[in-house]
């Protein structure tokens, strides 16, 4: 059974808060040791915390320790800042993964909006006339970005189907609408065109 995920969150009981600083302290310490057996590196820790007096390192062997952090200290700053990562760095990186994810959720979700406006107006269960500009122009915008994979489309359909099944409708003039309307004619065709078609 896969590990559930865990909530970065304040811990608000005290007790339970200690409880999970000594067991990820043992537990950080176990992975530096891990990764410098398995990837052959020098790597070392600093630990503060209320929990106990002073600070605790990593190796306990002093010499070890000092040694990786004067390699360290002895970098230029801006080969020691290169992966360095803090608090307000990681809170910052999370802020900017999820206002992308937000902004992407934003063009899917108007996307499939605007798809869904097509599939009612086509169907009948919504006039054109009955939009305001604001759905038109959205309409419009939808079709155009679409014209292409509905020109291949048609052209896929015409070397199979008869030409008297695809003469598209007259054009209508829709008041107040900016798009054109041969984009909304093509996009009915095509429509009709996909529900003949065999799926």
């Amino acid at each position: 059974m896969p590990r559930s995920k865990v909530k970065l969150a304040f811990i608000e009981n005290k007790k339970a808060m200690k409880s999970s600083f000594m067991k990820r302290k043992e537990c950080l310490k176990n992975k530096l040791k891990e990764l410098c057996t398995l990837c052959g590196i020098d790597a070392c820790a600093i630990i503060y915390s209320s929990y106990e007096p002073g600070l605790e390192v990593w190796p306990k062997d002093n010499t070890a320790f000092q040694n990786v952090l004067n390699a360290f200290l002895t970098k230029l700053p801006m080969e020691r800042n290169k992966f360095m990562s803090n608090q307000d760095s990681y809170i910052k990186e999370r802020i900017s993964k999820v206002d992308g994810q937000i902004k992407k959720q934003i063009v899917t979700t108007r996307d499939f909006m605007k798809a869904n406006l097509m599939s009612v107006c086509l169907s009948g269960k919504v006039s054109l006339a009955g939009l305001n500009s604001k759905y038109l122009n959205n309409l419009g915008s939808f079709t155009g970005h679409k014209l292409p994979e509905i020109k291949e489309r048609i052209k896929v359909l015409k070397s199979d189907a008869p030409a008297s099944q695809l003469q598209p409708p007259e054009p209508k003039e829709v008041v107040g609408c900016k798009c054109s309307s041969y984009r909304v004619t093509v996009a009915y065709q095509f429509c009709v065109n996909q529900s003949k078609s065999p799926s």
